[in-house]
């Protein structure tokens, strides 16, 4: 027999996902406050040393984080400029006029 999960259990599973990204969020908010507020008071190079030293594990996973939507976008503007290459060879168009218009006219 195959469970299926209902509306309601999906819905419950989004609301604890949602949740558990504001709780981050806000912790991450917080931890870059209380840094700045550490470092606004405390301006020498001892502090900033200090600060560094328990910061550092933070870098990884926000470079990760980042590096996710950079990819992404990098690889969705490849695949545009790909589909519109295919497509202006498709319909022997030029650089510098539209596929849409062109498929107008020759109807």
């Amino acid at each position: 027999m195959v469970y299926l999960p209902t509306q309601r259990e999906e819905r419950d599973e989004a609301d604890s996902a949602a949740t558990v990204w504001a709780f981050l969020l806000v912790l991450f908010c917080f931890k870059l406050a209380t840094v700045g507020l550490i470092f606004w008071h405390m301006r020498t190079f001892e502090s900033g040393i200090v600060l560094g030293s328990t910061l550092w594990y933070w870098f990884p996973p926000l470079l990760l984080l980042g590096a996710g939507p950079v990819v992404f976008y990098y690889r969705l503007r490849k695949v545009r400029a790909r589909r519109d290459a295919l497509q202006r060879s498709e319909w022997m168009v030029g650089d510098g006029q539209d596929v849409d218009s062109t498929a107008v006219r020759r109807r």
